[in-house]
């Protein structure tokens, strides 16, 4: 009777399960679109059932597990009512661990070698048994001559030895692909250990559905995916404009793949709240000035971007969206590139670059490249040296009018003259109009700044003051073919103490700042011109007291 009830009992879940499924219509949905933003994604994804009077339920599965439930979105071609939208995780049904079965596969085939070295070592070791069963030659009564006896021996010797090295050589290449194995059984039970990810599904509430065919378009979004701005900067040289190329470096680790689908880049957030912020009474209050206070708070403000919502396309002159190999290029034709395709969609908020070319990324976590957009600026260039902390010239690129307010700040990799010349940063979130990055250090311009004259001084002014006097001599030298513009900086010592005075000596042609104590020559050199600058100072102090810092 007891054994009766328990067996009663274990049918109550079993028959609630199978009627939850009966009425449950399951839907597999493909990715057509996915907007990544800095810190998620949204999905667009379409699927298609045959449902019925009696569907009250529909389950779109197979998805990610991290989806934000207040984002779903969920539209039907057909005239049914969706009553509620809900997320849940399916562990009965994991999603693909591919790093698993990567893993796996690995280990199947190198078992399948250890299974063949095996067989051929066995072949080997019965016809070393064979030989020997059958060494002896003649008869009892009947003997064998020399000749014969010399060949036989030749014969088993020579077998012998080719079988004992093959069987070596086996021996060898089993202890490495067992040794494979072993490695690959770690790993596989590493990857165990970690059980099994669940899948994520979608459940919507029906009622009025229709015996016909019903296609769902389903968005959402979902984390564990981002994109990361990146810079190419390339000057070809000093008289060509700069090229920059805008990519985009994509990663994903949501659980599925999203294959061939249209992508497109945003700098917004849809996690941020939509709300409009509201100001809340400011209160003042007085304190007593010997109370200790917290520090301040800084936080930085979006700068409101002025312009009208509307979209633009980069280059009128480009070819029509279309699949790359439909795409012919002529040969005086600019070649086409993935930022040939980009469109730009820049509203009050945020911009979207919308890629017309269709992109395969994996869930594996890795960047994927994507190029975004490329400009070809007007630059004016400049050289720069700073010859008291390097003596190195470095060359600078201004780029005027810069309105390309879509960009976000990023690391840049540099090229000059087809050369790699370093990672800079990308800074185009700056309001000015000027953009100015540096392309790196040139060796054609050589600088050298030297002290010409070096001594103390004592001026007896009533017996109590040292007056010391340093002066220094600058040489550029350009060895370069063309002509180049140089900003060189130096310095002017300034006072904190009104008994330490200080005087500018002998600069000539510089722009002095009084309020930092920079001196600043603007100069033009010609094809291996040479200039010389001289700037100097003289410093009065207490001879009872010593400089810090001189």
């Amino acid at each position: 009777m007891k054994a009766l009830i328990i067996s009663q009992l274990l049918l109550v879940p079993a028959i609630l399960i199978s009627g939850t499924a009966e009425n449950e219509t399951k839907i597999k949905t493909t990715v057509e679109k996915v907007t990544v933003y800095l810190s998620n994604a949204r999905l667009e994804t379409s699927g298609s059932a045959t449902l019925n009077s009696q569907t009250k339920t529909v389950v779109f599965t197979g998805l990610p597990t991290g989806i934000d439930e207040n984002s779903i979105q969920v539209k039907a071609n057909t005239a049914l009512t969706i009553m509620s939208v809900s997320s849940r995780l399916n562990y009965l049904q994991p999603t693909e661990d591919k790093e698993y079965k990567l893993v796996l596969d690995s280990l199947e085939k190198f078992r399948l070698e250890k299974s063949k070295i095996d067989i051929r070592q066995g072949n080997f070791q019965e016809e070393i048994q064979m030989l020997q069963a059958n060494r002896s030659i003649g008869g009892n009564n009947t003997g064998v001559s020399t000749a014969e006896l010399a060949k036989m021996a030749d014969f088993f010797r020579a077998r012998f030895e080719e079988i004992t090295f093959k069987n070596l050589e086996l021996t060898e290449k089993e202890k490495e692909v067992q040794k494979q194995i072993i490695r690959l059984e770690n790993q596989l039970n590493q990857i165990r250990n970690k059980g099994a990810k669940p899948s994520g599904e979608i459940v919507v509430q029906l009622t009025n559905a229709t015996a016909v065919n019903t296609k769902f378009e389903l968005s959402y979004v979902v984390n564990n995916c981002h994109w990361v701005p990146m810079y190419d900067i390339r000057v070809n040289d000093i008289n060509s404009k700069a090229q920059i190329t805008a990519k985009a470096a994509v990663y994903q680790n949501t659980g599925t793949d999203w294959k061939n689908v249209k992508l497109s880049l945003s700098t917004g957030n849809p996690s941020l709240p939509g709300n409009k912020p509201e100001l809340n009474p400011w209160m003042l209050y007085l304190m007593n000035k010997n109370t200790p206070r917290p520090r301040a708070r800084y936080k930085m403000e979006e700068a409101n971007d002025e312009k009208a919502a509307g979209a633009y396309r980069r280059d009128a002159d480009l070819a029509p969206a279309a699949a790359l190999s439909e795409v012919t290029i002529s040969a005086n034709q600019k070649s086409i590139t993935p930022a040939s395709y980009t469109w730009v969609q820049t509203t009050s908020t945020n911009s979207i670059f919308e890629i017309s070319i269709p992109y395969t990324i994996a869930s594996d976590g890795k960047p994927n490249i994507v190029e975004i957009q490329e400009y070809n600026m007007e630059a004016d260039y400049k050289y720069f040296s700073a010859p008291k902390l390097d003596k190195d010239a470095f060359l600078v690129a201004e780029l005027k009018g810069w309105n390309h307010s879509e960009l976000l700040p990023g690391d840049a990799n540099i090229y000059f003259e087809n050369n790699f010349v370093g990672k800079s940063y990308f800074d185009a979130g700056i309001t000015d109009d000027t953009l100015s990055f540096a392309l790196g250090r040139d060796n054609n311009i050589k600088v050298n700044r030297k002290m010409v004259k070096d001594f103390k001084e004592k001026v007896s002014i009533s017996g109590n003051y040292i007056k010391q006097t340093r002066q220094f001599e600058t040489e550029i030298k350009n060895t370069r073919k063309t002509e180049v513009k140089i900003r060189v900086e130096d310095q002017v010592p300034l006072t904190t103490n009104e008994e330490l005075t200080i005087e500018k000596l002998d600069a000539e042609d510089a722009r002095y700042e009084k309020d930092t104590g920079k001196l600043i020559w603007e100069i033009t050199l010609k094809p291996g011109e040479i200039k010389k600058l001289k700037m100097g100072y003289s410093v009065r102090y207490p001879k009872s007291m010593i400089i810090q810092g001189f």
